[in-house]
């Protein structure tokens, strides 16, 4: 290396010597502060945008989710409601049930149902009445809503094996039941007792859940009691018909049950004949209101000429449930039900996200069956969905 390049090697070593010692000074410091800051900022307001429109997106996709597993539940109960024992609506629909089990009555109800259903009244305290399909308007009132919200009533019968009920041929005793034939049932079966002809003031008669000890129809079990209230086994005559409605042990147990709104955006049901050891039961989350309608064939060709309220009119809680032939006629007119889903996230967002009111059913011709719900301000911070079906009654239809 020459002189000349060693002189300047050595003089860009020395600066870069004097250069590092010096450090940075207090304006590049600030300029790279203030650089960082914004790119941490631009971060932030990235992820907060990309966190929003993730919630958003999930929660909209839960509330569909949890709306699909709700209304295929209610759909699935409603299509079967009515089995096995539809073909005896002549004299057996609004019957008032007597049922008890381990020997303590279960129906009529003594005393109130649980929460969310503690306040449900079928038409008169306690009775509940044979029926596929009673809609018991706004009988709930869920805590988030604090609004009333229809209770669905759906009975149905899991035999599996017809629905037509076997004629007594002579009276019953306590403890056993005498019938044209057996063939249908098999021991542990439930079984209901109806009678076809009407009770002493011209209503329809009660109906007495009871148990099959054998195929003979000796009865024992514990759905067996021989005298519940006023009715009882013996009471029953050959104009009677008893009706198979399955067997618990056999995994084909009736379904009567109850089904609403309660606390916490959750659908619940009911299980009136206690056929499970927890007969309250969380169906599916999300779900904020229920409200529902009746179609009603008017003319008798079998098809749903109007869609009615349950709240007034020909089909209001106390005609439907009243007991009478004419109650028994309403029922067999209802061929389908319109149900509606309000649904809700469970966790508000910052600002509004929702309109100031949501509507069901806007779609019939008629405003007065339009369910609309004003939302108040706090709530506009939460998002809805609102879902609905229209299911037929299929038993009812056939």
């Amino acid at each position: 290396m020459s002189a000349s390049n060693r002189l300047k090697h050595a003089r860009f070593a020395v600066a870069a010597q004097r250069s590092a010692a010096r450090g940075v000074t207090l304006i590049e410091l600030m300029v790279a502060l203030l650089i960082g800051s914004v790119l941490s900022l631009a971060v932030f307001g990235m992820m907060a945008t990309f966190e929003g429109r993730r919630r958003t997106l999930g929660s909209t996709a839960d509330l569909q989710q949890a709306g699909t597993m709700a209304m295929f539940q209610i759909d699935r109960w409603v299509r079967s409601a009515g089995t096995g024992f539809v073909q005896s609506n002549a004299y057996a629909y609004g019957c008032a049930l007597y049922a008890a089990k381990a020997n303590t009555q279960i129906l009529p109800r003594a005393s109130a149902l649980d929460a969310p259903f503690d306040s449900v009244n079928p038409g008169s305290s306690g009775v509940f009445r044979l029926a596929p399909l009673l809609i018991l308007p706004g009988q709930t009132k869920p805590g988030a809503s604090n609004q009333a919200s229809d209770v669905l009533v759906l009975m149905s019968g899991g035999a599996g094996n017809g629905s037509v009920g076997t004629l007594f041929s002579g009276a019953a005793s306590a403890a056993q039941l005498s019938l044209e034939n057996t063939v249908a049932f098999s021991a542990d079966d439930l079984v209901l007792l109806a009678d076809q002809q009407p009770s002493a003031s011209g209503g329809v008669a009660p109906c007495l859940l009871t148990q099959a000890k054998s195929e003979t129809l000796a009865l024992g079990g514990a759905w067996y009691k021989d005298s519940i209230d006023t009715v009882s086994v013996a009471g029953y005559t050959d104009t009677a018909v008893a009706i198979d409605l399955g067997n618990v042990g056999k995994n084909r147990p009736p379904s009567f049950q109850l089904v609403g709104v309660g606390d916490h955006n959750t659908l619940y049901s009911y299980d009136l004949l206690q056929t499970v050891d927890t007969p309250l039961q969380a169906r599916a989350e999300g779900v904020f209101e229920l409200h529902a309608l009746y179609g009603v064939d008017t003319d008798g060709d079998s098809k749903v000429d109007a869609w009615v309220s349950p709240s007034s009119g020909d089909y209001s809680l106390a005609a439907l449930s009243a007991g009478t032939s004419a109650a028994a006629g309403l029922l067999k007119n209802i061929k389908a039900v319109r149900v509606g889903l309000i649904l809700r996230t469970s966790l508000p967002e910052k600002d509004v996200v929702s309109p100031a009111k949501l509507e069901l059913f806007s779609d019939i011709n008629s405003g007065s069956l339009t369910y609309s719900r004003t939302l108040t301000g706090d709530e506009q911070n939460y998002r809805y969905r609102t879902i609905e079906a229209t299911i037929p009654l299929r038993n009812n239809l056939l």
